[in-house]
């Protein structure tokens, strides 16, 4: 059995990748792994945010949520229902551990199940869950206190790869064969903070000034940015992701003696300021936030490049592939490609499908639905919706048919857990 580490690189972008034809030199490294691995160039993240993002990826099931997308509960009963990669894994003989400084996917939402080691570095776990509580109900005064003992204890959002990649390897070094490691890497998230000799794009004044600009736009769904400033942020978005392509050197490096096999993706992407939206605070399936690099790097894996849409909820299959099968990795089939979330500010459902260079999505809110449709051939930007016009009729048509389907699935499930539920209660 071949030891396998899973890398999960948060909010980033497909198209800021040298390897999907991004022109900056951001990620050398996952470029060479791409090369001489598996690289999929359309691969579609389950969700926009990291939460039901990673439930999804982790089960490979979507989490079905209507409402409260960061209610732990939601994630905790998605784990525990379907099961996890660590948890088929650590049934198999592997030795599982996490490296996980996002709090979103930490321990406090059940993400450690399956794990014989999991490290979120969060503080005690009873203090945090009262102070990320509040933080969850949107009280402003503990979001800054917390904020600001993470940034000055380089915490969480502020906490660095370098800041840890000593404990990984210490892990790996301490465990018998064959093992499961989960490394997540916020250094591609907001904040963009990398350190001065990674920087190729930006200085030290312009690293602040846009990331305190950047924190300005969160909540705006609106933001006046200049060109200038578009181009600023970009720049320290690339820094940082330069900044976080160094751990695959160095995981590579100090891990060659163990010969593992390397899944590397993003959870999600991140906008900047398509459709009035910065980031991805509040949930969109457009390209920007959905199209996630995909690589599978490592000794006797094919040299393939996959130019369809693939859903990362078919990692826990290929993770299963490569450590059952010495035929190889099984590769997912051309076929509709679903990403969903819901936004609590409008109440709506939303629903994605892609297949080839065609995109639909779906906003339903108290059985009123609006449909957009996109040519992404000749439109990758998703500019012009083309539903209503004479174009594509009948792949709108079959398209309109998948989401409905998959709405009333989706629908019934929640009823049958809630009458499960409510049974639970007599």
């Amino acid at each position: 059995m071949r030891n396998i580490v899973m890398v999960t690189y948060d909010s980033l972008r497909a198209d800021h990748c040298g390897y999907v034809g991004y022109g900056r030199d951001t990620t050398p490294n996952l470029d060479a792994m791409a090369e001489d691995g598996i690289a999929f160039t359309n691969a579609i993240a389950p969700a926009s945010r990291t939460n039901p993002s990673m439930a999804g990826i982790f089960t490979g099931r979507p989490m079905v949520v209507r409402d409260q997308v960061s209610n732990p509960e939601h994630a905790r009963h998605h784990l525990a229902r379907h099961g996890t990669i660590a948890e088929t894994m650590s049934e198999q003989g592997y030795s599982t551990g996490a490296f996980c400084p996002n709090a979103y996917s930490s321990r406090y939402y059940g993400f450690d199940r399956g794990f014989d080691d999991f490290e979120d570095f969060l503080f005690s776990s009873d203090r945090y869950q009262e102070v990320f509580q509040k933080h969850l109900s949107e009280s402003s005064i503990y979001t800054i206190v917390r904020n600001f003992r993470n940034y000055l204890r380089r915490e969480e959002a502020f906490k660095t790869w370098d800041r840890y990649i000593d404990n990984i390897e210490e892990w790996v070094q301490e465990q018998g064969e064959p093992f499961f490691l989960w490394v997540f890497s916020l250094d591609t998230h907001f904040p963009h903070l990398a350190p001065r000799e990674h920087r190729e794009w930006s200085n030290l004044f312009e690293q602040y000034y846009y990331n305190w600009r950047c924190n300005q736009l969160i909540d705006d769904l609106d933001p006046d940015l200049s060109e200038k400033e578009i181009k600023k942020i970009i720049d320290i978005y690339d820094d940082s992701i330069r900044f976080g392509d160094v751990l695959l050197y160095e995981l590579q490096s100090r891990l060659d003696e163990f010969d593992p096999i390397y899944l590397i993706f993003g959870d999600h992407g991140e906008g900047f300021g398509e459709r009035g939206i910065y980031g991805h605070f509040y949930p969109s399936l457009y390209e920007e936030n959905i199209h996630v690099p995909f690589v599978v790097s490592g000794r006797d894996i094919p040299d393939e490049r996959i130019e369809y849409p693939v859903s990362l909820l078919n990692l826990p299959s290929l993770v299963q592939d490569l450590a059952e099968s010495e035929d190889g990795i099984t590769i997912p089939d051309n076929e509709p490609v679903v990403a969903t979330d819901y936004d609590g500010r409008t109440n709506r459902n939303l629903t994605a499908i892609k297949m080839g260079q065609n995109k639909f999505i779906r906003k339903k809110s108290d059985g009123i639905a609006t449909e957009e449709f996109y040519d992404l051939g000749i439109d990758p930007g998703e500019t012009r919706n083309l539903v209503g016009t004479d174009e594509h009729v009948e792949a709108i048509e079959a398209f309109r048919m998948i989401a409905e389907r998959r709405d009333i699935h989706e629908t019934e499930l929640l009823e049958i857990e809630s009458a499960v539920s409510q049974l639970g209660k007599i």
